[in-house]
């Protein structure tokens, strides 16, 4: 089977370009900008990284590290430290929850061509819910494994933690758990990559919960293995590319792009070219396997009577 991953993207291009600009209208830029919003940004995709620029981290103090031991050893102060964590870890759930829904929402719009959030809410309500506890018992188990090879190494990030003087050397202590950390992080990233790309789409087409699209998807993955792994390679070159242009536009117009591209919502719509290309992508690849992963009609707009004449 000849694949192809220029065309896809090619496709996924030309695709977006008729959606924004052919016309241009602001509603539908608007509520695109909105679904792409519920879909990326509330789950930290790509859109919820948009602030491409950190400070410069700062080496914290033997001193201040002996301080917030001791802050935490107050009971108040341990609570409201636990509160806070509870709090965060509610909303994150909520978001997680409405991103679920947005995924198949924003795939909607661009399988259709269309700009709409309200009616696609309530019909994807059973597969937003599925994705939903798949994600977050995805999440609870990366969460215990990082754990569980964490957890023999506490001691020796201690020691690092409230020795007075660092030395690059003492690092070496933790080469191993590099070591399994780093594979373990390139599986869970290509378990995202395939769930946006081509789990979420065949759920969508067939109306099948995860679990079920995940085994479709694993078939098929098996007998073409090589093929997707150099899919996630393609769509992480693309990444740097589109990370670049963000650097480059940020500092063009003096770090104030940086600042939109990281408000809610208002980052959605600035990326929604970026965002709806990386939408259609998934599919306009997953299509090159049979017309049982054909999703994405080409859409032909309708010819005006008089020109026929």
């Amino acid at each position: 089977m000849n694949l192809s991953y220029i065309v896809p993207l090619q496709k996924s291009w030309t695709r977006m370009t008729r959606m924004l600009f052919r016309p241009f209208q602001f509603r539908n830029w608007f509520v695109l900008g909105f679904a792409a919003f519920l879909s990326e940004y509330l789950s930290w995709g790509f859109s919820g990284s948009r602030s491409t620029y950190q400070r410069h981290p700062h080496v914290v103090s033997h001193e201040l590290l002996i301080r917030a031991v001791e802050f935490l050893r107050n009971p108040l102060a341990m609570t409201l430290v636990l509160w806070i964590l509870l709090c965060a870890l509610a909303v994150a759930i909520l978001f997680m929850w409405i991103s679920s829904r947005g995924k198949f929402i924003f795939l909607e719009n661009v399988v259709h061509e269309q700009a709409g959030i309200v009616e696609p809410w309530g019909r994807f309500k059973r597969l937003g819910n599925s994705l939903f506890a798949w994600r977050l018992g995805f999440s609870v188990v990366c969460l215990l494994l990082v754990g569980a090879m964490v957890l023999p190494f506490l001691a020796a990030i201690a020691a690092l933690v409230s020795q007075d003087a660092f030395r690059p050397a003492d690092l070496l202590v933790l080469l191993p758990l590099a070591a399994m950390l780093a594979p373990f992080g390139i599986v869970v990233a290509y378990t995202l990559l395939f769930l946006h790309s081509f789990v979420v789409p065949i759920m969508y087409k067939d109306g099948v919960g995860a679990l079920a699209a995940w085994r479709r998807f694993l078939d098929l993955f098996r007998a073409h293995a090589a093929s997707f792994i150099v899919f996630g390679l393609f769509a992480f070159a693309l990444t740097i590319v589109v990370g670049f242009a963000v650097v480059a536009f940020g500092m063009a117009t003096c770090c104030i792009g940086f600042f939109l591209l990281s408000l809610p919502y208002i980052g959605s719509v600035l990326l929604l070219p970026v965002e709806l290309t990386a939408r259609a992508l998934g599919p306009e690849f997953l299509a090159q396997f049979g017309p049982g992963f054909v999703m994405l009609v080409e859409h032909v707009p309708p010819q005006d009577p008089k020109a026929q004449r």
